[in-house]
C-alpha cells in the first residue's frame, strides 16, 4: 500500500472513489424507507453488488481482481479435488498476476485518455515557488462574516512554504485563522505585487499609429464567446 494523500474540496484527486461513493448512494437511495433509517441493513448488499460489477476501466469486477474468480451464488457439488493443492496455489498466483497485469494496462490505458479529454479544456497550471504571494478561493472557507455572498471572494495574500507533489502547496496560515493549509493549484491565484507606498508605476508609452494613440497588447489574459460567436 502507497498512501496518497489528497487535497480538500477537489474531487479530481480521488475520482474513483467518490465514483464508487456515487454508485452506492444510487443503490441504496433505491432500497431505503422514507425515514432513511434502515441503510445500514442494505450496505452489504450494495458493497457486494458493486464488487461485482465489472468495470470499464480495468475491463475486470473487483471481486475478480483480487481473488481471481467470480462469486458463486449457488451450490456446486462436482468440485475436483484431484489436483495437487501446491499447483492449485501455483496456478492461482499466475492467474491473479495475470489479471493484475491486465488491470494496470486497462487503467494505464483509460487514465491517458481521461487525461487528454479533460487536458483540451484546461490551460497550463501555474508553477509557483516558496515565497509566492497567492490568493485562495474562499468559496469552501467558513469565516464570522455574517453572509457569504458579501464575503471576500479570494482570502489572502499568503506566502507559499512549498509543494505537495505536482498540483499542490502549503501555504503559510497561521493556526487561528485555518488548521488546513494545503490547497490544489485550481484554487490559487497569483498576488500582483502592490507598489510601495508613494510608488507610482507609469503607463507605458502610446504607440503612435497613422498620427493617433495607440497601445500594443502585449498578452490577452482572458476572453469568452458572447452569442454571436464573437470573442470578448
Amino acid at each position: 500500500m502507497e498512501p496518497r494523500l489528497s487535497t480538500a474540496f477537489h474531487p479530481q484527486t480521488d475520482g474513483l472513489t467518490e465514483r464508487i461513493n456515487t454508485v452506492v448512494e444510487q443503490h441504496l437511495r433505491a432500497y431505503v424507507s422514507f425515514l432513511q433509517d434502515d441503510w445500514v441493513d442494505y450496505l452489504l448488499r450494495a458493497k457486494f453488488a458493486g464488487n461485482n460489477q465489472v468495470s470499464e476501466t480495468t475491463t475486470v469486477s473487483p471481486f475478480f481482481a483480487n481473488l481471481g474468480y467470480h462469486p458463486r451464488c449457488d451450490f456446486e457439488l462436482d468440485i475436483r479435488r484431484d489436483i495437487p493443492e501446491e499447483q492449485q496455489a501455483q496456478t492461482a498466483v499466475e492467474r491473479i498476476q495475470h489479471i493484475h497485469d491486465l488491470a494496470r494496462t486497462e487503467m494505464r490505458y483509460a487514465q491517458a485518455q481521461q487525461q487528454e479529454n479533460a487536458d483540451r479544456h484546461r490551460v497550463p497550471a501555474p508553477a509557483f515557488q516558496p515565497g509566492d504571494l497567492v490568493w485562495v478561493d474562499g468559496w469552501n472557507w467558513c469565516t464570522e462574516w455574517p453572509s457569504q455572498k458579501l464575503e471576500n471572494k479570494h482570502l489572502g495574500p499568503y506566502h507559499i512554504l512549498g509543494t505537495i507533489g505536482t498540483h499542490a502547496y502549503e501555504l503559510d496560515i497561521p493556526a487561528t485563522i485555518r488548521k488546513l493549509c494545503t490547497f490544489p493549484v485550481s484554487l490559487l491565484q497569483a498576488a500582483a505585487e502592490d507598489p510601495l507606498p508613494g510608488q507610482v508605476i507609469p503607463p507605458p508609452l502610446p504607440i503612435i499609429v497613422e498620427g493617433e494613440e495607440g497601445w500594443e497588447i502585449d498578452e490577452i489574459l482572458d476572453s469568452k464567446r458572447t452569442r454571436g460567436g464573437r470573442f470578448q
